[in-house]
């Protein structure tokens, strides 16, 4: 017979999201169970060795925000769980990246002042489109990033800011860089950026996306030595340490309100427990339920969201260390000449993959440790790859990875006969290890009028939605909505804001 297990909280999925939950919620003297259906924690937060643990790559972004002590949300939060031991594990970079457009390499510093400088050093006469991107940074990306400080009560809103807010929601990225710039040039090299958030500057909403920006410039960006997975598996200790209980390989099939409890059918064990926090998508917690017993006026909002971008990710290894071969930089974002915007017909096409932005990151100058790594990272979809049959999979697997590569050649030649290892993952790929809806690595997209915020209620009142699904994408996004839910779901409310 199978065993069952009594929980306070059911958390399904280890990913960041969960890992963060179930910490605060343990610590706030829960109990909680967290079920993960891989072999190790961390959703994209993890790596990958070859050639005998030779090399080792990485799976997800490596830009963290929010580590400034003084103004970083994550900062905040792993400091109220008393996680200074991951604190530690972050270094700063000493610049955002470089961006490569027409043959110039525009470095982008770290510091946001310094990056304003070297805008207006690149583009003179954009400078008061400059100076109006920084001010309203400060001021509507700031209000944005601190709304879940104003659910705890620490931040109090601004509403003098709220009718702009909307009209900024109502936007495109490129559209908002539209009023403030007077040429192109100056947009396609800051639409780049925005490949850190699996967004296209033509889809995503300007007021989320001034929220982005607030984190990027202003929260700090760091990464941690040992790739992602290194801040799961701090996680992951801290979790267990304090009491908390995984279950490795171990899906959810299904989910049942009891009454007075919530039941969750799984691979090893039937679960009980008096909450359900689910870090998957919205669809799949549909799908455990039974989407007859859903409320149809919840289907109706869930089928508004557009599932977003995967990436293809070519993962390579050179001969000697890679700056011998150009890559001076951390990290470099390649941009069309013409820039990133494509039309429905250039996607399906393909042309997509010439005009997004590609970025290209020296693995080996983060973390010398892995190996003479450098990894090529470009947003694709899952529509483009689910429906192929074997055959058709592996050649265009083949032929994108290739077209990729190439491309990368024409900035940096002297990688051409210097990879001595090369292989490649699709958003199918991300999907086999992730589990994530049609392969997104960055949940449902932001688009102008999205409102992630109508997912908060979902009606069965013993489950909720506790992800970037729900949150938004990134690494802080996840983990501090985690962080957050948490305390408000909890009535102690002990780690208190010193």
């Amino acid at each position: 017979m199978t065993e069952t297990l009594h929980s306070d909280e059911l958390v399904i999925g280890a990913g960041l999201s969960g890992l963060m939950y179930g910490i605060t919620a343990v610590t706030e003297g829960r109990s909680v169970i967290i079920s993960e259906a891989h072999h190790k924690v961390g959703g994209y937060a993890t790596n990958f060795y070859r050639n005998k643990r030779k090399f080792l790559f990485d799976c997800s972004q490596h830009k963290v925000t929010g580590l400034n002590k003084d103004s970083g949300n994550l900062w905040n939060a792993l400091d109220r769980l008393g996680l200074q031991s991951l604190i530690d594990e972050f270094h700063f970079y000493s610049e955002l990246t470089t961006v490569v457009y027409k043959s110039n390499f525009i470095t982008i510093p770290s510091h946001p002042e310094h990056i304003k400088e070297a805008l207006i050093s690149h583009f003179p006469a954009e400078i008061w489109g400059i100076e109006k991107l920084f001010e309203d940074i400060l001021t509507y990306g700031y209000q944005h990033y601190m709304f879940s400080r104003m659910l705890m009560n620490e931040y109090t809103l601004n509403k003098d800011l709220l009718r702009e807010s909307r009209l900024l929601s109502k936007l495109t990225t490129r559209e908002y860089y539209k009023q403030l710039f007077k040429g192109d040039d100056i947009i396609e090299v800051l639409s780049s950026i925005a490949i850190y958030l699996g967004a296209i500057s033509h889809e995503v909403n300007a007021f989320y996306f001034l929220h982005f920006l607030y984190a990027t410039f202003y929260g700090g960006q760091a990464y941690v030595k040992g790739t992602g997975q290194r801040i799961s598996d701090i996680l992951l200790k801290e979790f267990v340490d304090r009491g908390g209980q995984i279950l490795k390989k171990n899906p959810v099939y299904e989910i049942e309100n009891m009454g007075g409890y919530m039941l969750a059918k799984t691979k090893k064990k039937r679960i009980e427990a008096e909450r359900i926090i689910a870090t998957c998508s919205p669809n799949d917690v549909v799908t455990m339920l039974g989407r007859e017993k859903v409320e149809n006026n919840f289907l109706k909002v869930l089928d508004q969201f557009q599932i977003g971008w995967g990436h293809f990710c070519v993962y390579a290894v050179t001969s000697v260390p890679p700056d011998e071969l150009g890559l001076i930089g951390s990290e470099y974002l390649l941009v069309s000449d013409t820039g990133d915007y494509f039309t429905e017909d250039d996607f399906q096409r393909d042309v997509y993959y010439d005009l997004l932005t590609l970025s290209v990151t020296n693995y080996h100058k983060i973390d010398s440790s892995g190996g003479y790594i450098i990894q090529f990272i470009i947003l694709d979809h899952g529509d483009k790859w689910f429906s192929l049959s074997e055959e058709e999979y592996n050649d265009r697997k083949e032929k994108v990875q290739e077209k990729i590569t190439q491309r990368v050649y024409k900035t940096f030649p002297k990688l051409e006969g210097n990879l001595v290892y090369i292989e490649s993952s699709t958003p199918k790929t991300n999907y086999r290890f992730t589990l994530s809806t049609q392969g997104s690595a960055f949940a449902y997209k932001v688009l102008p009028k999205t409102h992630l915020g109508m997912l908060n209620n979902f009606p069965e009142e013993k489950i909720k939605l506790v992800s970037s699904w729900v949150s938004g994408p990134g690494y802080e996004s996840a983990m501090c909505f985690g962080f957050t839910q948490a305390l408000l779901l909890n009535t102690q409310k002990s780690l208190k804001h010193v």
